[in-house]
């Protein structure tokens, strides 16, 4: 966790810290063949945003670590377990400026190493003896699923609408988000109008973190998000900045390296990344608004600066 990402997770700092040790403990109390994949994957980083939800929503609410850490670590787990898989779906050679689990092992062990660790996710969210947590997360993972096989449906469907593109992001990023906080808001005891207000706090700003990353995808550098520049177009998805960029691509065709270039180039020319960003910056609004419902305090000061950041990040 690097310096100025801690500076958001204000009041949870130190938890959140607490929440990656005891992780690292217990992923390597794990198996070695499926630990070692998976604490190399820990070690390349990550914002551990999903965790931080979690943690400052139940700060809404009564606040007691105990309970909240094997939560916290289900959450991250949960995440890393859909990145070792979406690598395997996208073959993706390269995650966070590694190889990938599937590059170094192969797709069927990387397959079986996400199986683990999702079935490691429900174990930990077990420890928090609510059968609500489980639930929740449990609906979390079939919703991913259902995304994924919804964006394998429409892959080489550069036409797809926008509406279809936002169904996908929700399923596949919001709906953790908005899950982590909701967790957060059941173990923290918050009432209903207030939980709700945190799930749809999480579920906006999934939509927004999102977005903004498929921007990146088009805008960044490949040493500033760690993984190649480009890679949505070369696997036939068309993310938002190519639905609101002027360029059209012929429909059921894979486009080989050169032409995913000259793509890349022409949307990031055009004015597509730039509304989409504007898209992203509506809904991060929206998920500030839905705070008001939670007064002002420390936890929707670090939550309205996390709204703020998913924006923002390295644009």
């Amino acid at each position: 966790m690097t310096e100025k990402t801690a500076q958001l997770f204000g009041p949870v700092t130190g938890d959140l810290a607490r929440v990656e040790s005891e992780l690292r403990k217990e992923i390597e109390g794990d198996p070695s063949e499926v630990s070692g994949p998976m604490l190399d994957l820990f070690e390349a980083g990550g914002k551990r945003i999903r965790p931080a939800l979690l943690l400052l929503s139940a700060r809404c609410g009564t606040y007691a670590v105990s309970r909240l850490l094997p939560a916290a670590m289900a959450v991250e787990v949960t995440h890393a377990a859909t990145l070792v898989h979406d690598d395997v779906i996208d073959r993706a050679t390269v995650r966070r400026g590694r190889p990938t689990v599937a590059a170094k092992l192969g797709d069927e062990p990387a397959i079986v190493i996400g199986d683990y660790y999702f079935a490691k996710s429900y174990e930990l969210a077990a420890r928090t003896e609510s059968a609500e947590v489980v639930a929740i997360l449990a609906r979390v993972v079939m919703s991913i699923c259902e995304g994924e096989l919804r964006q394998q449906s429409i892959r080489y469907r550069y036409s797809t609408d926008v509406s279809e593109y936002m169904r996908r992001i929700e399923a596949k990023t919001a709906t953790l988000l908005a899950a982590c906080c909701d967790i957060g808001a059941v173990l923290g005891g918050v009432g209903d109008p207030q939980r709700l207000a945190l799930r749809n706090y999480g579920r906006e700003l999934g939509l927004a973190f999102q977005i903004a990353d498929d921007v990146l995808d088009y805008l960044a550098t490949e040493g500033e998000v760690g993984k190649p520049i480009g890679h949505d177009i070369v696997e036939g998805f068309a993310t938002l900045p190519l639905l609101l960029s002027p360029v059209k691509l012929e429909d059921d065709r894979k486009l080989d390296d050169d032409e995913a270039r000259r793509v890349v180039d022409q949307v990031r020319n055009s004015q597509g990344p730039q509304r989409a960003l504007e898209v992203a910056r509506h809904h991060a609004a929206s998920a500030r608004e839905e705070l008001r419902a939670l007064g002002h305090n420390e936890a929707t000061v670090a939550l309205a600066s996390l709204a703020d950041y998913v924006v923002s990040r390295k644009l």
